[in-house]
């Protein structure tokens, strides 16, 4: 797992997957070094309040394939169909 602190909000998960994915391109290389056959990437706001500090967080899970090729399970979610 990887934690990094965004500017972004939370709530912008458009804007935030883009961000992980350019920080996954990076650490796919060391995930691959690794032997590694999932990855983390987690986002999180900075952290507010005065005396007690709070931040809020998206986590990303990138999977590596058998054919090799990583891909985010939040695609995995876009493509679901609603049950009937």
């Amino acid at each position: 797992m990887l934690k990094y602190e965004t500017d972004l909000k939370v709530a912008d998960v458009e804007a935030l997957r883009k961000e992980a994915d350019e920080v996954f391109g990076i650490l796919k290389i060391d995930a691959a070094k690794g032997k590694f056959t999932s990855v983390i990437v987690s986002a999180n706001e900075k952290p507010s309040g005065l005396i007690f500090k709070t931040s809020k967080g998206y986590n990303f899970v990138y999977e590596k394939r058998a054919d090799g090729q990583w891909h985010c399970l939040e695609d995995d979610k876009r493509t679901e169909q609603p049950k009937k």
